[in-house]
């Protein structure tokens, strides 16, 4: 009885022991609430996301399109305050967790967090800094797109399009589903129009970091001052042709300060901003050496035509052609980096980037009668990404655009062998190198020269003259027999004095050697060149700054042979595949002096030196004779006539069957005294 008696009372004991957790919540409060210790942690994680310096402004949820400030808290309430904890995230957990999210909603949010999070990958680090004071500086121009009211602004904030750059990273479809009364026509100009604000804004940030440095700028700007500003053309405002079709939706903020499209400078060309300084004219002394009198007759002939208007020039243009204009460095960079940028919008508005070219084949040959050259026309080639037959070609353009900026950035120049190594894999052969180096100074309307790329020179030059090359001044009479090699960079060489009368620029180097061991300039006052045949770019752009800078003539001896009439063709009107270059390069003023058919029965050449033409001959002199700067000129036509008729050929070193100093001696003064040339 006494054990059933202490189980009765142990039995009330407990009772008490069970009413004590409702007597003394104070105490066991801590106790049940220690296995549930999660939601003190998320109230601590709110507190500490809370604050903004923790989470960095890339991983913002506001950056994210359809993010408002309520969908926000939402968010933080559960637990996600990064895009990367979204783009983590399932749909399934994202609905569960966040209330009022949809599964559909949760599933739209996802997607736009992994596009986010793979495009800030792909952006470098700098980028990621900079992208917060572009928003910030455009964030007060959202009312300032076309077809943005004060209320539809309203609702783009609400709906987390706070700033331009979030506006035109969204889609026109989900952001006509996020804003209530918005068509999905609507939202894509606003869309376009929010994409061309920031294209904007990259070009001025690109432009800012090639700005030359503050003393280069105002030692430019003094001297802007110093000298007369010159009237110029206004520039045109680059307008695409694609861009044209939606006009409406294209937004202008302020004066454009864009380069012209590539039809644009085809057509106008690039004036420079700042006017450059002009060259001294070179000193000009008297030799006090015989001169033949047609040589002085022809020098003032070319006097006046350069000083009074031609009566050509009254000719009417019969078709237009692409005006080429030299350019400096930073130039050449802005229409660099215009063209890099029209590829891209190309790229994200189409998905289909070309390069427009211009064409260079011969029937986009136009033979100026006014300027007397051979221009390049206004047909263009297209070489987009998407066409298996030119995606190689339109790489290696991009690649040798990239590879210019470069050296332009740099300052340096290479040359085209230099350009070809520095991509084999990608190139191939030289040929096709060479080839898009032409095609980029076409499609930029410059000069290869300003793209600073240059031709291995392989020319020489002596006689009575005087220059600077690189700081160090060059008496070209005291150079011996090999003579002074021209250099490609002849924009650092200057011409200081000269008292020569007339040039002579001979094919072939065995007679300039012939030339140099007489010392034929101190019998006449004369400048011996040689291009060591057809001659290259550096040949002919010295020959042609002779001839403006000294204002004399120039006479060539070639072959009398269809290839030499060929040379003589290329100094005098420019090549076809430079013909973008031939206003700087090519000669009008340039005499045929010899030796010319006619003067191999007239100088009794002999029959055992002359060569049969071959049919290879006979069809180059009938091409040349179809071509219309060879019909204009009666002379050459006579010329060239006749040596088909008597179908032979032969050397200048032909003389030397007279006698070996028959062509110093004989031939050559004969000729200047006589003005026997075309």
């Amino acid at each position: 009885k006494k054990p059933a008696k202490k189980t009765s009372e142990k039995k009330p004991a407990k009772k008490p022991a069970e009413k004590k957790p409702t007597k003394k919540p104070a105490e066991t409060g801590p106790v049940v609430k220690q296995p549930v210790q999660k939601p003190p942690t998320k109230t601590s994680t709110k507190r500490e996301g809370g604050t903004a310096p923790e989470i960095p402004p890339s991983q913002s949820l506001s950056n994210l399109p359809g993010v408002g400030e309520k969908l926000q808290l939402r968010l933080h309430e559960s637990g996600y305050y990064t895009i990367d904890q979204i783009s983590r995230a399932r749909a399934e957990s994202l609905c569960k967790k966040v209330e009022g999210l949809a599964m559909q909603s949760a599933v739209r949010l996802i997607q736009s967090a992994k596009s986010y999070m793979s495009h800030l990958a792909s952006e470098s680090p700098p980028d990621e800094a900079a992208e917060s004071p572009v928003e910030t500086s455009l964030e007060s121009t959202l009312k300032s797109i076309p077809g943005i009211g004060p209320k539809l602004e309203l609702k783009l904030r609400e709906a987390g399009y706070s700033s331009v750059p979030r506006l035109s990273r969204s889609h026109p479809e989900s952001l006509a589903a996020t804003i209530d009364g918005l068509s999905v026509q609507k939202a894509r100009e606003i869309v376009e129009a929010a994409k061309e604000v920031v294209r904007r804004q990259q070009m001025d940030t690109v432009m800012e970091r090639i700005t030359p440095p503050a003393a280069q700028v105002t030692e430019e700007k003094k001297d802007v001052e110093k000298r007369p500003v010159p009237e110029t053309e206004s520039k045109p405002e680059r307008r695409d042709d694609k861009a044209s079709k939606s006009s409406a939706s294209v937004l202008t903020v302020g004066p454009s300060s864009r380069a012209p499209s590539t039809a644009a400078r085809m057509k106008s060309g690039v004036k420079s901003r700042v006017p450059k300084a002009e060259k001294p004219k070179p000193k000009r002394t008297k030799s006090n050496l015989p001169v033949p009198e047609p040589v002085l007759e022809l020098q003032e002939e070319m006097k006046l035509k350069w000083t009074s208007p031609s009566a050509a020039a009254q000719i009417p243009q019969v078709q237009e052609t692409v005006e080429v204009v030299n350019l400096d460095s930073r130039e050449t960079m802005e229409l660099l980096v215009q063209e890099a940028i029209e590829i891209l919008n190309e790229t994200m508005t189409t998905g289909r980037p070309a390069f427009e070219i211009p064409s260079r084949s011969s029937e986009n040959i136009v033979w100026d009668e006014v300027r007397d050259l051979l221009l390049l026309g206004m047909k263009t080639v297209s070489r987009p990404y998407h066409s298996l037959a030119s995606v190689v070609d339109a790489t290696r353009t991009a690649r040798v655009m990239e590879i210019v900026f470069q050296l332009l950035r740099a300052n340096l120049h290479a040359t085209k062998r230099e350009i070809y190594y520095s991509d084999v894999n990608l190139f191939r052969d030289q040929k096709y190198s060479d080839k898009i180096i032409e095609d980029v100074a076409s499609m930029l309307s410059t000069t290869r020269d300003s793209v600073h790329v240059v031709a291995s020179a392989r020319g020489s030059a002596m006689g009575r003259v005087l220059i600077r090359d690189g700081g160090d001044t060059i008496d070209l009479t005291k150079m011996g027999t090999g003579g002074w090699a021209i250099t490609p960079f002849l924009d650092q060489v200057e011409i200081i004095e000269s008292d020569a009368e007339f040039i002579l620029l001979s094919e072939k180097d065995a007679a300039v050697m012939r030339l140099a061991e007489a010392k034929y300039w101190n019998r006449q006052p004369c400048i011996v060149i040689t291009g060591k045949g057809s001659g290259d770019m550096a040949t002919r752009m010295f020959l042609k700054r002779l001839v403006k800078e000294l204002e004399i003539p120039a006479f060539a001896l070639v072959d009398s042979d269809p290839y030499g009439h060929y040379i003589y063709s290329v100094f005098l009107r420019g090549s076809k595949r430079l013909s973008y270059e031939s206003p700087f390069i090519a000669t009008p003023e340039l005499k045929l002096l010899g030796v010319l058919s006619r003067d191999l029965d007239e100088y009794n050449i002999p029959k055992s030196v002359r060569i049969p033409m071959e049919p290879a001959d006979v069809k180059r002199v009938k091409d040349m004779l179809k071509e219309p700067f060879v019909k204009a000129n009666n002379r050459w036509v006579d010329d060239l006539e006749l040596m088909l008729r008597i179908k032979e050929k032969a050397e200048i070193q032909a003389f030397a069957s007279h006698s070996f100093e028959y062509l110093v001696d004989e031939y050559l003064p004969r000729k200047l005294e006589t003005g026997d040339w075309i």
